[in-house]
């Protein structure tokens, strides 16, 4: 009884904002003012045209996509790479695979001053390659360390077979190995895309072309230099995470199966 109790407040806790934002985007600043935790009198869709057609929360939405996506494509291959290099034991595989593991201890704001002298020094800034360079460059580090930990329990006689009848490395890795690693490739892309898809600090250290802006920096342009539009604000709010919540529900059992594995295989 205890442990349901805790498990209830817990999940309103962690429901509570999103339904703070959506009950705050039917309403207007004056009004989540006087009743800030009040239902709203009517479903009024204002801040939702306001939203959609006032701002660039849109494209920023579309430039987060884009980005995640190719990102994400670009570390999942990173990650199988130099997970098959530890599997198959190439010279200085466990140099190489720490190097990679070490990035998960290196704080975010402790790069970002080299980082951009690196990204103007290359004239990386506002290119779509700067951008996907640098997010999968920081997010590689935990993609490696689950699809290692994952690959680890596969069985190694597989490997044998496989090579024993003519199949290569890559055509190993790709055909044989890859399909029964679907459960922590689905995990590393729904965390991988929670990250990338919210990120601010770096969107605004690599972009300052507009029209390249994510759906973060999208966001703060509901906020003038006197006031703040905090009703289309919670409309944006809410229409930004619905990509997020589709994903997540889509692959909430590969996400369970996926830590599940890699957390205890190897």
């Amino acid at each position: 009884l205890l442990a349901a109790a805790f498990a209830i407040f817990y999940v309103f806790v962690s429901l509570f904002p999103l339904l703070f934002s959506l009950l705050s985007s039917f309403k207007n600043n004056t009004t989540i003012y006087a009743a800030p935790f009040a239902l709203p009198e009517a479903l009024d869709l204002e801040n939702y045209r306001y939203a959609l057609g006032g701002t660039s929360l849109l494209r920023g939405m579309a430039n987060s996509l884009l980005y995640s996506v190719l990102s994400i494509a670009l570390i999942i291959l990173m990650a199988l790479l130099v997970s098959y290099a530890y599997r198959v034991r190439v010279p200085g595989y466990r140099l190489v695979f720490l190097f990679f593991i070490a990035g998960m201890a290196l704080p975010v704001h402790a790069m970002l001053v080299p980082l951009a002298s690196i990204i103007n020094q290359l004239n990386l800034r506002d290119t779509l390659a700067g951008i996907v360079g640098v997010y999968a460059a920081t997010n590689v580090s935990l993609a490696v360390f689950l699809i290692n930990g994952y690959m680890k329990g596969i069985s190694r006689e597989l490997d044998e077979a496989a090579l024993m009848d003519g199949c290569g490395h890559f055509r190993l890795l790709f055909q044989i190995l890859l399909p029964l690693m679907k459960p922590v490739i689905s995990t590393v892309v729904i965390m991988t895309f929670l990250r990338l898809y919210n990120d601010l600090i770096f969107s605004m250290l690599l972009i300052s072309d507009k029209k390249m802006a994510t759906m973060s920096v999208a966001l703060m342009a509901f906020k003038s230099e006197y006031d703040i539009n905090y009703g289309g604000t919670f409309a944006a709010i809410c229409v930004s995470v619905l990509p997020i919540i589709a994903i997540y529900i889509a692959f909430q059992k590969q996400i369970e199966a996926g830590l599940a594995a890699g957390s205890v295989k190897g």
